[in-house]
């Protein structure tokens, strides 16, 4: 139920899934107690019934599963013919990925199953944000710290062709990670390694808070390198026209149509109320990709 062309706007709409992810997002579950494999598949039937075109989930919301539960989210998702093609919170922050305590057996071990795991429910796309596991200790290195994500980038390119996965490098603000702050920086990355199946993201909510202008996207269009992309209001919340001072979405949305970006975008946003606040921001979406086809952008 996912695709890249839905005949109503020029790139589909996403939102990510809340539950069972490595970062402080609430969901709305009213039950807590309700068994977690149906409450993902009722998250995922919900978001799309709202009118958006994919769910996005976590990487960790399949690793957490045992054996039989994730045969039961297998299940539940063909009955409903549901895939998920985008993931994100790759790495658990326990799994650290820079400084002196690096488990490269375990990492690898971790990122095999997970895109197995990825694979087998319909993902194409994992995104590499994980800032508490790549964040480099104080008294690290930074040069030693890009040069072990480097590594951690070419063992996940090895699976990633395995598995035909897109790894997307995520940008974080540097409130939240001290490493690959910007796109421009991860964009250089991506390039440098020219790795199969290691590409980039842009996220307008870290784009905002870094201060780093929308003209790097054509750039990464241009290389083929733009896999995905995020949203999200200036304080995580769901865009709605509101703040006049927020993220520039509709500069974005612009941005990527005259780009010729073609790929998937979506809201990754944290609110207490995701089910009503999602809908509102949808229909707010879907106007801005309105009025920029009557503009002819």
């Amino acid at each position: 139920m996912s695709g890249l062309t839905n005949g109503r706007q020029p790139f589909p709409v996403g939102c990510c899934i809340t539950s069972g992810s490595f970062m402080p997002q609430s969901g709305n579950a009213s039950n807590r107690n309700e068994d977690k494999v149906t409450r993902l598949v009722d998250e995922m039937n919900r978001l799309l019934s709202s009118g958006y075109d994919f769910a996005e989930l976590t990487v960790g919301a399949l690793v957490q599963l045992n054996a039989a539960e994730f045969e039961q989210l297998k299940e539940q998702m063909k009955a409903d013919r549901l895939t998920i093609p985008v993931f994100n919170s790759f790495i658990p922050p326990t799994l650290k990925l820079t400084g002196p305590d690096v488990r490269t057996q375990e990492i690898d071990a971790y990122v095999a199953l997970a895109m197995s795991r990825v694979q087998a429910v319909g993902g194409e796309i994992i995104i590499f944000g994980s800032g508490a596991a790549r964040r480099a200790p104080e008294a690290f290195s930074k040069e030693q710290g890009m040069e072990q994500i480097k590594d951690f980038l070419r063992l996940c390119d090895r699976h990633a062709q395995q598995y035909g996965i897109v790894v997307a490098i995520e940008p974080l603000n540097n409130k939240e990670c001290n490493m690959i702050n910007r796109v421009g920086e991860a964009l250089d990355l991506a390039r440098e390694l020219n790795l199969q199946n290691v590409r980039v993201l842009a996220d307008a909510y870290h784009m905002h808070l870094e201060q780093e202008p929308l003209e790097v996207i054509p750039q990464a269009v241009a290389d083929r390198m733009l896999a995905h992309v995020h949203y999200a209001e200036f304080d995580r919340g769901f865009p709605d026209g509101s703040n006049e001072e927020g993220v520039d979405l509709a500069g974005l949305l612009s941005v990527l149509q005259t780009s010729g970006y073609r790929g998937r975008i979506s809201a990754e946003c944290m609110v207490a109320d995701a089910a009503a606040a999602s809908g509102k921001s949808l229909g707010y979406v879907q106007s801005l990709i309105t009025q920029m086809k009557e503009r002819g952008d």
